[in-house]
């Protein structure tokens, strides 16, 4: 955004009241038009983010997925939900550790870090459970509705594609109708560098930690092996000291 973008005090006061506390309030909202975000920062070194979604269909998608998603990521790998208004709709989260990976300065080592632990992250998103509900079905569509979706970009694309290139999308739009089921997951949508924070220091190792012996002691409980599995790997990573 052009210009900062002032809270509203009774979305600030709902925040506060979630805290227990009355924040400083600060906005870091990214510069697009649509984005609200507030960095909200509390005595002590507490931080948290206060975000207003543009669209009810994306606070929707986000907060059921750092409900049912976000914790299978362990603890430091995603914020956790503190609040959710529907009715602003607003979202406050824990603050995450560490700076954007687009920002410059890093080596080619920590980038090749960054990104493998990203990945990581990414593929017990993808693992984290079951779909249900409306967006079972919303997924379920995907395919037809990108299909679908074919014909509306190619005539705002006009002649930035030539005859051959527009028949290529047209015939494997096709196509896309015709695969069967594909398998449903959570997937990030946006998981871009500017999504993914690097941190140098230990308290992501520390959590991990934590995190590990936690599914040790959740996994034959709840019968989940591949719970106890995580906790394992993780441990022997920290064991053998190549965690990143």
């Amino acid at each position: 955004m052009t210009n900062p973008t002032t809270a509203p005090p009774a979305l600030i006061g709902w925040a506060a009241r979630a805290l227990g506390a009355r924040p400083a309030v600060r906005d870091v909202s990214p510069p697009r038009e649509s984005s609200r975000v507030w960095r909200l920062d509390l005595p002590g070194a507490l931080r948290f983010s206060l975000k207003v979604s543009p669209e009810a269909v994306r606070y929707e998608r986000e907060t059921l997925a750092l409900r049912s998603a976000a914790p299978a990521l362990g603890a430091g790998g995603a914020p956790q939900l503190r609040a959710s208004s529907a009715e602003d709709p607003a979202l406050l989260l824990t603050a995450a550790a560490g700076r954007p990976l687009k920002q410059p300065a890093l080596s080619s080592v920590e980038e090749a870090r960054a990104h493998r632990r990203g990945g990581a992250l990414l593929a017990r998103l993808h693992a984290a459970g079951d779909l249900s509900g409306p967006r079972r079905a919303e997924a379920a569509q995907s395919p037809q509705a990108a299909a679908d979706s074919a014909e509306g970009h190619l005539a705002v694309a006009g002649d930035r594609l030539n005859a051959p290139e527009q028949n290529l999308v047209r015939h494997l739009a096709e196509e896309l109708r015709a695969v069967p089921p594909l398998p449903l997951a959570y997937v990030h949508g946006d998981a871009w560098d500017r999504n993914l924070m690097w941190s140098t220091s230990r308290q992501q190792e520390c959590l991990a930690a934590i995190d590990a012996v936690s599914c040790l002691v959740r996994g034959p409980k709840l019968d989940g092996p591949g719970v106890t599995a995580r906790g394992r790997r993780t441990l022997d990573r920290l064991m053998a000291g190549v965690f990143a």
